[in-house]
């Protein structure tokens, strides 16, 4: 098996030759994100903005907002080195260029507390996943600290090319409940301890 050094290096190429493809996978991500009934039903949503391989999932992110659901995206805090939320009521207005070159909601708006307020869902990016819902993030940990505390279903958003037979995986590792692609949605072997 290869490391997870190894792994991203391998991903990160494998991304690199997809760019072609990726607008009408994004398509598929969406009419699937659409259909999910976990998310039809969540009246709050935790998600991110996609950077680089990841998918734009933009038009369902504007979908929740014109439904009233409570939208909450990660932006970095670079005084402690981690993820926090912050609820965002417009995709236009609210976002801002943070840390690391990736929009974010803007510096003004309130961070939510994760013990104050769960999510009813969590849309997660990811270089790779398995089935068992590993998860293989960039490497600095900063989504897994985040993602810790995290008691909702956790649904990891990436495309089909993304889903590795297996990989490494860490104690600390969070684990996703499903996973959404372009072709599927399939629930993980070994997810999370389920909600109550």
């Amino acid at each position: 098996m290869k490391s997870k050094k190894e792994l991203r290096l391998q991903m990160k190429m494998i991304i690199a030759a997809q760019s072609a493809e990726k607008q009408r996978a994004d398509e598929g991500i969406l009419q699937n994100l659409m259909s999910l009934g976990l998310l039809q039903k969540a009246r709050s949503l935790a998600a991110f903005l996609a950077i680089e391989h990841e998918p734009d999932l933009n038009p369902f992110l504007q979908y929740c907002l014109e439904q009233n659901k409570k939208l909450l995206l990660p932006r970095f805090n670079t005084q402690v080195k981690a993820y926090e939320l912050a609820p965002v009521n417009n995709l236009q207005q609210d976002l801002e260029t943070g840390h690391y070159g990736i929009y974010e909601p803007a510096a003004s708006l309130e961070k939510v507390e994760i013990s104050e307020f769960f999510p009813q869902a969590w849309l997660i990016p990811g270089l790779a996943f398995c089935l068992d819902g590993t998860r293989l993030g960039r490497g600095a940990g900063y989504y897994d600290r985040l993602l810790a505390k995290v008691k909702a279903p956790m649904v990891g958003v990436c495309h089909e090319y993304q889903i590795l037979p297996e990989m490494p995986s860490c104690r600390h590792d969070v684990k996703m409940h499903c996973l959404l692609t372009e072709a599927r949605i399939v629930e993980c072997t070994h997810p999370a301890e389920k909600p109550s």
